[in-house]
């Protein structure tokens, strides 16, 4: 069966990718324009994870779903030596999917950091970065190094979501082909999303503390996304009025945007923005145009289709285009201060684009086509 295409939920792509960018502007402060004319609450964009982990759960199972259900046997090992092609069509289509786009922004790193660094103590950790995403243990990897190694910082702190990710990627078709049919499979989807979202993270959070990266905190997203493939049916939607249903969505984004900030991060804020991701995901996949929001509408779909390219470069970006603007400006001190900020907000926000799409459109997309072929 073939599935719609889901502009919604691009939109929401687009949306998240504007928390996401707002987060790494604030973690790298210098760019004090935003600080200027946002507050600071508005500046926590960490709910933006939420809703793309929410997503993925979904497509990614999606992918998978009616193909499941053409497998031979009865019994686990049988159901496995079925799915050989599925399962390795999967994998490759994720590796080429996600990797690419690693590596080239690997390579920009250690080009930067050659030419800018006295010695080369960062070329371990650039090495093993990588590999670390691929297998999903960069999120642990910045836990026991975060504090001390460049290259977390630098560019590639965000690549922890993609580790989460490879997790799942990894176990979760295996996990379904151990189900005999959707009803199972959908029952284990919500299971697991609810035994990790109101147990696993809130005991883990309470014994060693709120880790936002780490996978115990992220995985309810996938497992819940996941349950919602399973309830989508091409006949099956939501038809409340246009109005109403951006309505809510509008309210949940804001939620996922504010929450958090409003009251801390805690586990109990975690539990509310991963279930606002969660509804605000659903509007999209059942109720047409949920997210067409005006004005908006536009960027969100352009951000939305580039929002892989975008979310790995931006962080790398910011860091250069905010150490050499600085170095330009407190050496010929030729601007205001407020000249300068919008000067370097400018500066970044042009070459974030063209970056972006250069790196969709000759390294993202040709590689995902090469793994669909």
């Amino acid at each position: 069966m073939k599935h719609k295409f889901f502009g919604d939920i691009e939109r929401l792509r687009g949306f998240a990718c504007i928390l996401v960018l707002i987060q790494h502007i604030a973690w790298i402060c210098p760019l004090r324009f935003i600080h200027r004319i946002l507050p600071y609450n508005l500046l926590d964009g960490r709910g933006a994870i939420h809703v793309f982990f929410a997503i993925s759960g979904f497509v990614v199972t999606l992918s998978l779903k009616n193909k499941l259900n053409s497998l031979q046997g009865n019994v686990f090992l049988e159901r496995i030596i079925s799915a050989r092609d599925l399962v390795i069509s999967f994998y490759r289509k994720r590796f080429f999917r996600i990797f690419p786009v690693i590596l080239f922004v690997a390579v920009l790193m250690g080009i930067y950091l050659y030419f800018t660094e006295e010695n080369m103590a960062w070329l371990p950790t650039l090495l093993r970065a990588p590999a670390e995403v691929f297998w999903g243990v960069y999120n642990n990897s910045v836990e026991l190094f975060v504090s001390s190694e460049k290259i977390h910082t630098l560019g590639f702190g965000p690549f922890w979501t993609l580790a989460v990710e490879a997790q799942f990627y990894i176990c979760w078709p295996i996990v379904l082909l151990c189900c005999k049919n959707d009803n199972t499979r959908a029952i284990v989807s919500l299971s697991l999303g609810f035994a990790f979202l109101f147990i696993v993270s809130p005991v883990v959070t309470a014994l060693y503390g709120l880790k936002y990266y780490l996978i115990y905190n992220n995985m309810s997203e996938l497992f819940l996304g996941s349950f919602l493939a399973f309830l989508y049916r091409e006949n099956c939607s939501y038809k409340p009025s246009g109005k109403s249903t951006k309505f809510i969505s509008l309210i949940l984004a804001m939620i996922i945007w504010f929450y958090s900030s409003s009251i801390g991060n805690n586990f109990f804020s975690n539990i509310v923005v991963s279930l606002s991701s969660i509804f605000v995901v659903a509007l999209a996949v059942f109720a047409d145009k949920s997210f067409n929001m005006p004005i908006l509408g536009r960027l969100f779909d352009f951000l939305g289709s580039r929002s892989y390219s975008f979310y790995t470069v931006q962080l790398f970006l910011a860091n250069i285009v905010v150490e050499y603007t600085n170095s330009i400006y407190f050496r010929q001190n030729s601007l205001s201060e407020y000249e300068f900020d919008l000067y370097q907000f400018g500066i970044f926000m042009v070459v974030l684009f063209i970056v972006t799409e250069f790196v969709y459109r000759f390294i993202e997309e040709p590689f995902r086509k090469f793994g669909r072929a």
